[in-house]
């Protein structure tokens, strides 16, 4: 809720000449004149966020509830009364829409990296098949968590039994593992490991998303039924400014978290060692971008 005055003198920025900080709710002004804006004149004029925590305000969420977001790119995060400090840069210490903090980690490949590999295979992205001890890291755009900018996809274990959706769910399991690497990172010490893994987003309504999520965290899975949870934050937002309510109140009252609950599995630590066995492994080949195989 303020400007880094250190931050600022180093690139020679006086902090007078920066408009002042609103704080969470607080109304900047009104509309003068609205122009060919849809507002009319009068309508409060006051703090929006950004995405990701749009969606966990849309969500209602409560500190130490995880969410998993499943798009292009994956994101996990949760709501914390600290203020977060990772020294290895991969937990991005946001504040969220209600002046907490939404302490959060991104992998770049997701869901774009898993359908890319079906379509390579020729299956739907819903073939998967289990029982296998091959390994893909689907790191086709380098990757972020793990920090490994110029890596490429890896593929390890390949044998003459190995099925096209063996290979499939191997493609999930990477993309699982690093996003549950993440989230490890995120939550603090408070959070309850038994709580219900939110998850969202595109893949969040497929099964092979939802089945490994479940078999690879050893949590309950929670899909919310709500859909278009940053627009819903937003109104949430809105909603809190005109009523004076906790707009987190606000979008539990409209309950935007409901959905279906997985029960947890057991977790299969098997497959969660050998992927960081490959990954350790091939580390120094990953962070030259010269892994394939």
């Amino acid at each position: 809720e303020a400007y880094d005055e250190e931050i600022l003198a180093h690139v020679g920025l006086d902090p007078a000449l920066l408009p002042r900080v609103v704080r969470p709710g607080e109304v900047a002004g009104t509309v003068r004149d609205s122009h060919d804006l849809p507002f009319s004149k009068g309508t409060l004029v006051a703090p929006g966020t950004g995405d990701n925590a749009a969606a966990a305000l849309g969500l209602g969420l409560r500190p130490g509830m995880p969410v998993m977001s499943l798009g292009t790119s994956g994101t996990v995060y949760a709501v914390s009364r600290r203020r977060p400090a990772d020294p290895s840069g991969t937990v991005a210490g946001f504040a969220d829409a209600r002046g907490d903090w939404l302490p959060l980690a991104c992998t770049l490949n997701c869901t774009l990296a898993v359908d890319r590999v079906a379509t390579l295979l020729g299956l739907d992205r819903e073939a998967v098949e289990p029982g296998t001890a091959v390994t893909l890291l689907p790191y086709l755009d380098g990757e972020r968590t793990p920090n490994l900018p110029n890596a490429s996809g890896l593929l390890h274990g390949l044998r003459h039994d190995t099925t096209a959706g063996q290979l499939l769910q191997a493609a999930y399991d990477g993309a699982v593992h690093s996003l549950l690497g993440a989230l490890d990172l995120v939550l603090d010490e408070d959070a309850d490991p038994s709580a219900p893994l939110l998850l969202i987003g595109g893949g969040a309504r497929g099964t092979a998303w939802q089945q490994t999520v479940r078999r690879l965290s050893g949590r309950p899975v929670q899909v919310p039924e709500a859909k278009e949870l940053v627009a819903l934050g937003a109104a949430a937002q809105a909603a809190g400014l005109l009523t004076g309510e906790d707009p987190a109140a606000v979008a539990r009252r409209w309950d935007t978290a409901a959905g279906p609950v997985l029960d947890a599995v057991e977790r299969d630590e098997e497959s969660l060692a050998r992927i960081a066995g490959v990954l350790s492994d091939a580390a120094p080949l990953l962070e030259r971008g010269t892994a394939g195989s």
